[in-house]
């Protein structure tokens, strides 16, 4: 049933919206490891899962904030499919970063959208804590990625305004231990992830 909403989400992304796939070769042979996209739409997770090969989608987990991966029965449905983990804004940080610990500590890849929510403008906005947290105690890879054409396609606050080419950029991985040599690692840490996916949106 999983395979069957990942090949449906497949079609509709390639087909609608064109999707194209940069980079892809640079994921890791192994997890675990963590992907961090720039968050610009509702369509954002779907245009990662539609890029991401077979063989490591079945490895890979997604943080979803719970108000709208689990907002009603549909969407739980369709979260629980896709392998997502909820991430509770409203909660207490260390209490939802153990979801995202626990996929990590399993050997499992885990998407992170270290904005912590949709971009209102389309632009690059500072990244939460969360994903300093998480890469302080469980420093695997990071991956990151930069999306376009969703935001044209369904920017926040609509519903879909127009078909729009999307292009997904897989960066080169990198070793978030390589932040740690200072007083603030964690600080360090959110701001290596954010530069290199900001890099990214520069090309």
């Amino acid at each position: 049933m999983a395979s069957s909403v990942f090949v449906i989400n497949r079609i509709m992304m390639r087909g609608p919206f064109s999707l194209r796939v940069e980079g892809l070769e640079t994921l890791p042979d192994e997890g675990p490891f963590i992907i961090a996209p720039n968050h610009v739409s509702y369509l954002d997770a779907f245009a990662v899962a539609a890029a991401l090969d077979n063989s490591v989608l079945r490895r890979t987990y997604w943080a979803g904030w719970t108000g709208a991966a689990f907002g009603n029965p549909l969407t739980r449905l369709v979260s629980r499919l896709a392998q997502v983990v909820p991430i509770d804004l409203g909660r207490a940080g260390l209490s939802s970063l153990a979801f995202g610990a626990a996929v990590l500590k399993r050997g499992q890849n885990l998407v992170w959208f270290a904005e912590g929510e949709r971009s209102p403008t389309g632009s690059l906005q500072p990244f939460k804590s969360g994903v300093g947290m998480l890469l302080r105690f469980y420093p695997v890879p990071v991956v990151p990625v930069f999306i376009r054409g969703t935001y044209e396609a369904m920017p926040r606050g609509t519903f879909l305004r127009r078909l729009e080419q999307v292009t997904v950029t897989f960066g080169e991985p990198f070793d978030p231990r390589s932040s740690h040599e200072c007083a603030r690692p964690q600080e360090q840490i959110v701001e290596a992830v954010r530069e290199r996916v900001a890099e990214l949106g520069g090309r």
